[in-house]
């Protein structure tokens, strides 16, 4: 059971998000806005919140995260023989 609680955690964890685009967060702004009316005068603020993500949205798209790089350490020195540590350690 616990192999398979450790594979979710996995899948879970190398999923990707897909954020909306720019447009989207404006026509979700307008209806916002449009519903402030309707329903309740705080989705002014809602609406103003949502167009204020606009510019972090566009800079995560130029500027996005770095995925880690995997580096192999078959070279590096294992510990068990002092006599390679010695030899690396004096070069």
């Amino acid at each position: 059971m616990s192999k398979a609680k450790g594979k979710t955690k996995d899948k879970a964890k190398a999923k990707n998000v897909l954020l909306p685009g720019p447009m989207r967060m404006v026509w979700g702004a307008l209806a916002a806005y449009w519903l402030r009316d309707i329903i309740h005068p705080a989705f002014t603020l809602i609406a103003v919140m949502i167009l204020l993500m606009i510019p972090v949205l566009i800079a995560n798209m130029f500027f996005p995260e770095r995925k880690p790089i995997a580096v192999d350490n078959s070279e590096a020195p294992t510990g068990d023989n002092k006599e390679e540590d010695a030899a690396a350690e004096s070069v």
